[in-house]
């Protein structure tokens, strides 16, 4: 799992439903940060781990390696979910590994996903459901079936086999080629350098948010039956997308919202309060639950016109 500072509530808390999740196995988790977690959150973060047997280790990220990879910008935590594509380099001794991403919340043992066999593929991942506005840019990566294209929040990776694919060399490559910029980042990367060598897994590993916000596009993926499933009993909750889907925003209408509060309650951060609880968002609360979603979209767009004007006016003024 890779991390932030300000990322550190949700990264707590995703460790330690994996921990409760996971009792017939001892879990060893490798935090991967660019030196922006304090030594004391480390403390707490072991603390934690350590209570549930686990064992933890924290890992710095090659600035090297990782600055020459385009950034999402700060408020999308820079270029550290880059590190999913560094992990073969990191980690030379390991042979495999689970990556996921700190806005997840396991369920189920993670042992069955472990011993996964990946029948050969370089890594195994759950498929991404592409919405149709953003088809027409998987299709410019090269993937014609948008069902084709994986999400990256969860991921089985054969580190040896990633090791003889020279996979830095060939993300890298592919990313100095790119003539516009990848919409989905070190995501879209993994798409298309690993197109045809990886494994579709079970839909319950990787429970997105658009499984349930987007059932019908969902079901065109994954089919009804395993659509269901997959909601009814999920391995792994996936809380991807803009800010509103995460189960801390106040807005956030996510189902299993209530049961990741109480997760985070039981970590050092228990007490971090909701984010983005302002005036305005208080008055979308009050709205009919179909209408606050678009009027929360609404008021982004206003602050981020607010944010560009912003910047123009600082750049006049500046010498």
């Amino acid at each position: 799992m890779a991390s932030d500072r300000s990322y550190l509530p949700w990264c707590a808390t995703g460790l330690l439903s994996c921990l409760r999740a996971t009792t017939e196995q001892r879990l060893h988790f490798h935090i991967l940060h660019e030196g922006t977690i304090p030594l004391d959150a480390q403390a707490k973060l072991t603390a934690m781990v350590q209570a549930h047997e686990g064992n933890i280790e924290f890992k710095l990220i090659d600035a090297g390696l990782l600055g020459a990879l385009p950034t999402k910008g700060p408020s999308l935590g820079e270029r550290i979910s880059w590190a999913r594509v560094l992990l073969p380099e990191m980690f030379p001794a390991l042979e495999r590994v689970i990556y996921l991403d700190a806005d997840v919340l396991a369920i189920r043992s993670l042992s069955p996903l472990w011993a996964e066999d990946l029948d050969g593929a370089v890594l195994g991942a759950v498929r991404n459901v592409v919405e149709p506005s953003m088809r027409p840019h998987v299709a410019s990566l090269g993937i014609r079936d948008p069902r084709h294209y994986f999400n990256a929040g969860v991921l089985l990776v054969d580190l040896v086999a990633l090791r003889a694919e020279h996979s830095w060399e060939r993300i890298s490559e592919f990313v100095r080629g790119v003539a516009q910029p990848l919409t989905w980042f070190d995501q879209d990367a993994l798409n298309v350098v690993f197109a045809e060598q990886w494994k579709p897994l079970e839909p319950r590993w990787n429970v997105q948010n658009s499984f349930w916000a987007w059932s019908q596009w969902a079901t065109d993926v994954f089919g009804s039956e395993a659509l269901a499933e997959a909601n009814r009993n999920p391995a792994i909750l996936h809380f991807e997308g803009p800010s509103i889907c995460k189960p801390w925003h106040y807005l956030s209408p996510h189902p299993h919202r209530e049961r990741y509060l109480a997760t985070l309650a039981d970590t050092p951060w228990f007490g971090e309060p909701l984010t983005d609880r302002t005036v305005a968002t208080r008055v979308i609360r009050r709205l009919p639950p179909d209408q606050r979603i678009p009027a929360y979209l609404k008021l982004e767009g206003y602050r981020d016109g607010v944010r560009r004007a912003g910047a123009r006016a600082k750049r006049v003024i500046s010498p």
